[in-house]
């Protein structure tokens, strides 16, 4: 193998230099021992890791050696597989004590599977401080009371930090559903907005509900009564706006459609989404690792209701 692109990619700060660019030379080793070996070390070094195998990868080296390739694609799969593994088995754990799965968790668990250089404590560290923002507005406000809150919260979210709806031409980029990239770029579909604005609503101790219309998602305040539209910047909708809008999308109106949807929910209509979103790019491996765990989620769901 041709070394010299090495230079280019420096690993982690807690991964020796020397180390790591061994390692990488024994890439292209015709003894699948020593690959495995290599693989194992390579992950071994946690999910950090993962931007560097794929700096390799975009200097166009592994493209060059496809036994390169298959290992670097293989220690980023188990990475993202192990992610789901643990999904799945928070799922049965709360069907197990019949409590709700931790949203936050399972966002953060879903964004490993994109991204699993996805660190938890850098994820909540950004919420927090988002968190601290609404509550430095709320102080500001002339009435203390919930309506203002909200508003504090809408103020926060939707103009200082800028969080939008995606695009019609990038819509379908998985990136909009992933915490780690949403919070870099600040765009997403209706379901991860309103998934990290309910998680920092509940930090500023405000109790909202996720609402999974047909076509769309929403979040609703029940102590106000009102209903929250995160992919158009924070609009207040009514029942009667949200009525209008289920039939104009084609559907039937019942009033269960305006319910409270569970996190187990959530997380699945999360997944749902990738499955459409690499279907678009076809990535195929992506899309029977995301379909895999939907089964089992569903089937455990089944199982509950049973």
């Amino acid at each position: 193998m041709n070394t010299n692109f090495l230079e280019q990619v420096l690993p982690p700060a807690h991964v020796p230099l020397s180390e790591f660019q061994a390692l990488i030379s024994l890439l292209d080793d015709t003894d699948e021992t020593v690959c495995r070996a290599v693989r194992q070390k390579l992950k071994s070094y946690g999910g950090s890791i993962v931007p560097c195998l794929r700096n390799i990868w975009a200097t166009g080296q592994a493209t060059k050696d496809e036994h390169i390739l298959h290992s670097l694609v293989l220690v980023i799969q188990s990475f993202q597989q192990d992610a789901l593994l643990e999904l799945l088995e928070m799922v049965k754990e709360s069907g197990d004590t019949g409590k709700d799965i931790d949203l936050e968790t399972a966002v953060i668990l879903l964004s490993r599977f994109g991204y699993p250089e996805t660190e938890p404590a850098t994820m909540k560290q950004q919420l927090d401080a988002i968190a601290l923002r609404i509550h430095a507005l709320f102080m500001k406000a002339p009435v203390h009371n919930e309506l203002n809150l909200l508003l504090s919260i809408n103020q926060a979210f939707f103009e200082e930090e800028a969080f939008y709806g995606a695009e019609d031409k990038e819509y379908h980029d998985p990136d909009n559903s992933y915490l780690f990239t949403l919070l870099h770029g600040k765009r997403g579909i209706p379901i991860s907005l309103c998934a990290v604005y309910l998680l920092v609503a509940e930090r500023t101790g405000v109790s909202l509900q996720g609402v999974g219309m047909p076509a769309h998602f929403i979040v609703y305040h029940p102590e106000l009564d009102i209903f929250i539209d995160t992919f158009n910047k924070g609009a207040f909708l009514s029942r009667d706006d949200c009525k209008r809008f289920i039939q104009g999308a084609g559907f039937t109106y019942e009033t269960s459609m305006l319910g409270r949807v569970s996190n187990v929910a959530i997380l699945l209509r999360m997944i749902r989404n990738l499955v459409f979103a690499y279907t678009k790019r076809g990535n195929n491996w992506e899309i029977a690792a995301l379909q895999e765990i939907s089964t089992a989620i569903v089937e455990m769901m089944n199982q509950e209701d049973s």
